[in-house]
Formats: C-alpha cells, structure tokens, sequence
C-alpha cells in the first residue's frame, strides 16, 4: 500500500510540475506579492475535480461527453480572455490596494474548474492506484491529502522561483508577458479541441 501512494505522489509530481494555467496565475501574481490565495484557489479546483472524479468512479457513473466538450470550449474562451487581458495591460494595477484576496482565490478557481475534461483525466489516472481489496474511502482520503500537498509545494516552489528571478531586469518583461501568452496558448487549445469533439 505505502508503495503505491509513493508512486502516486511520484506521479503526481511530474503532472503538476509540467506548468498549466494555474502555475501560469501563481507565477504572474507572484512578482507583485505572495500568491497565497492563487495558490489555495488553484489547489482546492483541483481537490473539487478530483472529489468528483472519486465520486464517479465508486459509483461508476458515466458522463455525457458533450457535457465536457461545451465545459471546454467555454473554459478554452475564460483562458483566452484572461491571457489577453494580461497582454493588455489588465494586471497593471497594485493587487493588494485595489483587489481584495478573493479576487486571486476565486479566479484561480475559475482557471482551475474551466477544463472540465480534467474530470476524464482523474477518471482515467486515479484507478491504477487504488486497490479493488482494500476500502475504497480511506483511499480516496489518502489520495486526495497526497494530491493537495504535492500540489501546494510544487506551486509554493514556482513561487518562490518567480520571486527570486523577479529581482532581475533582464527578465522582468519576459515575467511580465510569458504567464499570459502561456493562458492564451492553453485558452486556444482547450478551445480548439472542445470545438473539434463538437462538430465530429
């Protein structure tokens, strides 16, 4: 048991480190202040979905497709507009005097639940790490305590990075553009393929 929570955290670890919308958001807000609503929004989106996931697996309950696919599109359009705000000069002003802390908690949350299709994936990841011979409840527990501490020190690392290079010139424009070209790209892939599901 302990071997397959070891690697489940080994897992989790290379999923959530490859850099995703969210990591985009905490990297962003991370050079004007400490992202700790970014991150807390980030991690529970993906406590939610995962829940969810977890839910639908012991009940072995299917999903409309479509569902997803229209839950894609409209979340690929939310990451565009947000990467595009950026590039606009939309996060020019100083956060912490005109932007209350839910602003960053409930935004990273919005990011973090605009891909449905994550459901798919948790659906598809989660079952090769639970043992049909055990109780499924402690678990599920298990899975979701070691998700959201992989979780917060990947994205609490990412920040600390993006502090500390935020202290050079050099790459203080690239900082100021890289997270919101990244939410454009995602945006437009994400939309892109919920768009193609739709129409074949």
């Amino acid at each position: 048991m302990n071997a397959t929570y070891l690697a489940f955290a080994a897992a989790v670890a290379l999923l959530i480190a490859s850099p995703g919308p969210v990591v985009a958001l905490v990297i962003a807000d991370a050079r004007r202040s400490w992202p700790a609503w970014t991150i807390l929004g980030g991690v529970i989106s993906a406590q939610v979905l995962m829940i969810v996931a977890l839910v639908m697996i012991y009940l072995a309950l299917d999903l409309e497709p479509v569902i997803l696919e229209w839950g894609q599109v409209i979340g690929g359009l939310y990451l565009i507009w947000l990467g595009a705000d950026g590039l606009c000069g939309g996060n020019d002003e100083a956060p912490e005097q005109e932007r209350p802390h839910a602003h960053y908690f409930w935004r990273a949350m919005a990011v973090g639940l605009s891909n449905p299709k994550d459901i798919l994936f948790f659906l598809a990841f989660l079952p090769g790490f639970i043992l049909p011979t055990q109780p499924f409840a402690p678990q599920a527990v298990a899975l979701i305590a070691i998700w959201a501490l992989v979780d917060i020190s990947i994205l609490v690392t990412y920040s600390l990075v993006s502090r500390r290079l935020s202290n050079l010139d050099r790459l203080q424009r690239v900082l100021d553009l890289l997270p919101s070209f990244f939410l454009l790209a995602l945006g437009l892939v994400s939309c892109g393929m919920g768009i193609t599901s739709l129409v074949n």
